[in-house]
């Protein structure tokens, strides 16, 4: 008895699994238990070349043989018969056993009624229902005779598709299978139409062919709103129909066949003004159907509506219905950049792998697209759907593309592309944010839109935390200085404000030496909010300063040699200034080596050390004017020239003078030896050019190339330059230039804001200044606030009247 179970389901399990069927590639899953009110049984099912799902409709011909008509003339239908609403035959075999249907994945109509469809969803499947019969029995001339839910079925997408072909017959046909076997399908007497109860199937063919379809369209309508009903008596109460459709629902239930509507009347007062079907999930996708043969304007009115809704319909609709049919109008440049809004916002609700397949490959492409309204509106959005792409297809794909912006002609290209560096920075490798990226930043920094240049400053300022060392060093000081004398107010604040968040980064020598001198120079700005800045930013920079130079020592000297009361040798830091210390320090930070080796060549060596000085002969200038020579306590003997010699170069330490302008303790210092003024012209040409050595392009330094020693060129940024370099002096003068006289008048700079471009262009794009942060007032929120103060809305070249910062 076992023996006999065990080869009863061992011979099961291949007949039904499919293992005995000559080429069938299908794999044969679970079955569906709920489906169970139809000759067919509905298995889960996967196609075993890409294990891609599918459904399998099976049909037993042993145990069902008296049904088995129905079965053959369902499967003689589904593989000659093909619309959208039909449920799509993919493919089929028929052995002595059995008879399977592989169609697309779906489920039964029934389950989805059981958990509350959503009524849109309802709506559209009746739509979707009567377009089919519209075609079945207008257009090809067929009855389907088997109209109820357990024909319906619904695929991923939320749409219905109409199956149940056992009666689906035309009355041409030799023996048509409504007549013959209508009787043999489960359930056939209580959707019976009252012509059919009274006599039987073969009245059908005295009436329209439509007649039998639209009492079975009836009964699904109230079926799907009100559920199973058990006499055709219940059918006249409407119950939860909506009451809008409830009246025409009621002509499709005439007792007479000869008064009943087609379904396609039915289907034309839905679509009618204020219609039952006219909602907007019916109109939107009866719109993308045929999106390719619409107007452009009809498109642009329809995207735009669609970007507003796109979240109030099902998201199973949205993700397999809605938004397949938008990826390919923008793939294919029918429905252009407005298209991308609401395909992002379908995006948003994908998991990864989804949206990998349905978007993210499509969106990479699209970079690269030569249409720049694509390009411009992929910028825009760019924050809807970079976090959901890969980092190496950011960093390898899409910033390559991204990056022809920068020198993009368009100025509203160059600014968004500008922007959308905050978005993909962390996405990027070190070493395309340290050269390529800084590149292009190096360039625009020079460009001819003020708000471009702005905004530059801006973004350097915010993805400073992305640069390594060596860079910071390079770049900042020399950028945001640069932007100090930039013609147009707001960038100069946007310089101090990235200055200010910045202050961490700076070295105590860089910020003594380059970045307060620049910052006092605005300190005088003709605009206010460039001098509140600049007082702000020196605030910040002097208590950096100091809190810097808290761990050096109170002086560089070392005293030796002097005996201590004890007799110890004692190294002292003196700790009260005196002329004699004072003068010791310059002797021995400004012409220690200098002077040394003056005096050999002049004096010959020095005297040894005594308690007080003592004349030297000296040899008598060749201009005339008297020399002198002295010794100091320290034995060091200084060549001193008289008043006379003295020029604006010299400079004279003494602790008092005599009536003959000679020093009380007989000594100066003379300025004209050759290695000071080595060191005046080594000041000059480090940082005489000012804004931090900057030069006519890019980023200047002391260096041409601030990456030559990466094996990279320079950006050759030097003709742009000129269209704001103004003609005042360099923020930072060198020490030969900085004469007591010219501190006392006033500094006119040239360069007015009129001269500046303007902001924007043609289309003024580039009046959204700081990526949105410099038109309101909480510009750069979180540790790096560098805009909180700053509000600049609608800003035009008349706002920046104001000229270029002095200096």
């Amino acid at each position: 008895m076992a023996y006999l179970t065990d080869f009863v389901k061992s011979t099961l399990s291949r007949v039904v699994l499919g293992k005995d069927i000559p080429a069938f590639p299908y794999n044969i899953g679970d079955r569906v238990d709920s489906f169970d009110s139809s000759i067919w049984a509905l298995h889960h099912g996967t196609k075993r070349e890409d294990n891609s799902a599918v459904s399998i409709l099976c049909f037993d011909s042993v145990r069902q043989r008296d049904k088995l008509p129905l079965a053959r003339n369902a499967f003689k239908k589904f593989r000659t018969i093909r619309h959208p609403d039909l449920i799509k035959y993919i493919d089929g075999v028929e052995t002595e056993s059995y008879i399977y249907i592989v169609t697309d994945a779906v489920t039964p109509l029934q389950d989805h009624l059981r958990s509350n469809m959503d009524p849109n969803l309802i709506r559209w499947g009746l739509y979707k229902v009567a377009n089919v019969l519209k075609f079945l029995t207008v257009d090809a001339s067929f009855i389907h005779g088997n109209i109820r839910p357990s024909s319906i079925f619904l695929t991923k997408s939320g749409e219905w598709k109409v199956g149940g072909f056992e009666l689906l017959s035309s009355l041409k046909e030799d023996q048509p299978a409504i007549l013959t076997f209508a009787g043999l399908v489960p359930d056939s007497n209580r959707y019976a139409p009252p012509e059919v109860r009274k006599r039987s199937w073969n009245v059908v063919k005295e009436y329209e062919l439509w007649s039998t379809d639209t009492w079975h369209y009836a009964c699904l309508i109230y079926e799907v709103y009100n559920g199973t009903f058990s006499t055709p008596e219940q059918l006249v109460n409407p119950g939860k129909i909506p009451s809008e459709m409830a009246p025409f629902y009621k002509n499709l239930l005439r007792p007479d066949p000869k008064s009943r509507p087609s379904v396609g009347d039915f289907l034309e007062k839905g679509l009618q003004a204020k219609g039952f079907f006219q909602i907007d999930l019916i109109q939107a996708v009866m719109f993308l159907e045929n999106f390719s043969v619409k107007e452009p304007i009809q498109r642009d009115m329809f995207l735009r509506k669609l970007d507003l809704q796109i979240e109030q319909y099902p998201s199973e609709f949205c993700k397999y219905k809605i938004l397949p049919e938008l990826v390919h109008a923008l793939e294919y440049g029918s429905g252009g950049a407005k298209v991308l809004p609401p395909i992002i916002k379908i995006g948003k609700g994908l998991d990864d792998q989804d949206y990998d397949h349905l978007i993210g490959t499509v969106l990479v492409k699209m970079f690269s697209s030569t249409d720049r309204t694509i390009r411009l509106s992929l910028l825009e959005n760019l924050n809807g759907f970079i976090e959901r792409i890969n980092k190496k297809i950011v960093n390898d794909k899409i910033f390559p593309s991204m990056a022809l912006g920068f020198t993009d002609t368009a100025p509203i290209i160059r600014e968004w592309t500008v922007k959308s560096v905050l978005l993909i920075i962390g996405k990027l490798t070190e070493k395309t944010i340290n050269y390529e990226l800084l590149r292009y930043l190096g360039k625009l920094q020079t460009d001819e839109e003020p708000g471009i240049r702005t905004n530059t400053v801006i973004c350097l300022g915010k993805i400073t935390k992305y640069l390594n060392d060596g860079m910071k060093a390079k770049i900042l000081v020399p950028a945001f200085t640069r932007s100090l004398r930039d013609p147009f107010a707001h960038a100069r604040v946007a310089s101090l404000m990235a200055l200010n968040a910045t202050c961490d980064s700076y070295e105590r020598n860089d910020i003594a030496t380059r970045i307060i001198p620049c910052i006092s120079l605005t300190l005088i700005d003709t605009e206010k909010i460039v001098r509140v800045q600049a007082m702000r930013s020196l605030e910040t920079f002097t208590r950096r300063i100091e809190k810097l130079v808290e761990s050096m020592p109170d002086s560089a000297i070392v005293e030796t040699g002097r005996d201590s009361p004890n007799g110890n040798v004692r190294s002292t830091t003196p700790s009260t200034p005196s002329s004699e210390t004072w003068a010791g320090w310059a002797v021995s930070s400004i012409t220690k080596k200098l002077v040394t080796g003056e005096m050999q060549s002049q004096g010959g060596p020095p005297p040894a050390n005594s308690n007080g000085p003592s004349p030297v002969n000296t040899p008598t200038p060749s201009n005339g004017s008297k020399a002198t020579s002295s010794t100091m306590g320290n034995g060091m003997s200084l060549s001193s020239a008289s008043s006379s010699s003295l020029g604006a170069n010299g400079l004279q330490i003494a602790s008092g003078m005599n009536d003959s302008r000679q020093p009380a303790d007989g000594f100066t210092v003379n300025r004209y030896s050759s290695a000071l003024a080595a060191v005046e012209a080594d000041e000059v040409v480090g940082g005489g050019r000012g804004g931090g050595g900057v030069g006519s392009g890019g980023w200047g330094n002391e260096d041409d190339d601030l990456f030559a020693d990466e094996g990279f060129e320079p950006m050759d940024g030097g003709s742009s330059s000129s269209a704001f370099e103004p003609s005042t002096p360099s923020p930072m003068p060198s020490a030969s230039t900085m004469k007591p006289a010219s501190f006392g008048k006033s500094l006119n700079p040239s360069t007015t804001a009129s001269s500046a471009m303007p902001l924007g262009g043609a289309n003024k794009a580039s009046s959204r200044l700081g990526f949105g942060a410099l038109d309101d007032t909480d510009a750069w929120a979180g540790d790096d606030d560098l805009f909180k103060s700053l509000n600049v809305s609608n800003t035009t070249p008349k706002a920046a009247s104001g000229t270029a910062p002095p200096g």
